[in-house]
């Protein structure tokens, strides 16, 4: 009865987590800086839902859609870009308007020949050319998609520059809005992407259900060490090979076989827990999660050690939360399964055990067929 409870309690949160997500957004800009002297070109990748709110597009998710995972593939392309460039001049001078670039205290100037597109990703990709004072240190200040707005609430900008061959990135957000080129402190950096990381597992229902259903059949500290280590080793390489360039494999391909590694080491669970398959099959889908977890960070240009400790923090921060989730479930289900002394309090795990199985099963298969492009 203990383990009914606790599961039912554990659904009851992931019900309310879920739809929760609908009202709390949380958006990611992406910002590339290149230049060599006075002339600075900006690349900035922005998620096209967002933007498309705030400026009265055309084929944007209404906002409950787009925070219970609505993706751009439910819209057509051609919808978004034919709107998009109708509204190109608007799209630029808000981006413009809220990525300032100074050199000391004298800001830069942005130019008129902005270009506009929709990215391959489905972002709206906004280029624009600065021209700055050739002396002294870059400050660039983000405020794009403020609080303020409306459509968000909160926002996560990645800058990567490579400024007069200094190379690096940082992240911006409500409480860190600015960053100067050159003088960033490695060590200040560290937290932040550490939060990235874990906020990232954490925030992922489906990577919260992956490792939930792998705890569920372990029957040893020994098992969790196990999976767990494979897992880790997994997606850290993916992530990191993604995350730099090395690998990539469309968010549709991605994310509807992430949903499908529930599924199936859920029903594994229960038709096969004994067999030694199933180190190889979570390192594989460890492989698969990665690429979802890189999501959240990629490198653009060369490798720095910047953006090296911050790869290596953001994936700290991921082994961390992981942790934590092990640390606070698997004891609770070993002393379930030590308290169940009895006939009937056997029957009663066994059978919530199943149930369990099957509902995060069944989660897996929905989503598979809410995420995949063939079957929506």
């Amino acid at each position: 009865m203990r383990l009914l409870a606790f599961l039912a309690a554990l659904a009851a949160v992931l019900l309310v987590a879920a739809p929760a997500r609908a009202h709390v957004r949380t958006t990611s800009v992406a910002v590339d800086l290149r230049g060599q002297g006075d002339g600075v070109a900006a690349v900035v990748d922005v998620e096209y839902d967002v933007l498309a709110r705030l400026l009265g597009l055309d084929g944007a998710l209404s906002p409950d859609a787009a925070g219970a995972g609505g993706t751009a593939a439910e819209v057509p392309a051609e919808v978004r870009r034919t709107s998009l460039d109708a509204h190109a001049s608007d799209a630029a001078a808000y981006i413009g308007g809220r990525l300032r670039l100074s050199r000391g205290s004298i800001g830069c100037t942005a130019g008129d020949d902005a270009r506009v597109e929709l990215a391959d990703s489905g972002a709206v990709r906004v280029a624009l050319a600065y021209d700055c004072p050739a002396s002294g240190a870059l400050t660039v200040r983000s405020g794009v998609f403020r609080v303020s707005d409306g459509v968000i609430d909160e926002t996560e900008t990645m800058v990567a520059y490579d400024i007069d061959g200094r190379r690096g990135s940082t992240l911006l957000d409500a409480g860190h809005t600015s960053v100067t080129v050159g003088r960033t402190d490695l060590l200040s950096e560290i937290p932040r992407f550490v939060r990235l990381g874990a906020e990232h597992l954490l925030f992922g229902l489906d990577h919260v259900l992956f490792l939930l259903v792998l705890l569920l059949g372990a029957k040893r500290l020994r098992d969790v060490v196990e999976v767990a280590t494979a897992f880790t080793v997994a997606h850290s390489v993916t992530l990191v090979l993604a995350a730099i360039g090395w690998v990539s494999v469309p968010g549709w391909i991605v994310e509807p076989l992430i949903a499908l590694s529930i599924a199936f080491v859920a029903l594994d669970n229960l038709l096969a827990p004994r067999t030694s398959h199933r180190l190889p099959v979570v390192f594989g889908f460890g492989l698969l999660h990665g690429l979802g977890f890189a999501d959240a960070l990629s490198v653009d240009g060369p490798l720095s050690a910047s953006t090296l400790a911050d790869l290596v923090s953001f994936n700290a921060g991921i082994e961390l939360a992981q942790l934590t989730i092990i640390a606070l479930t698997f004891p609770a289900l070993l002393l379930l399964r030590r308290a169940a002394t009895t006939p009937v309090a056997v029957r009663a795990l066994t059978l919530g055990t199943v149930a369990a199985a099957v509902a995060v099963a069944g989660t897996g298969l929905v989503w598979f067929a809410e995420r995949s492009p063939f079957l929506t």
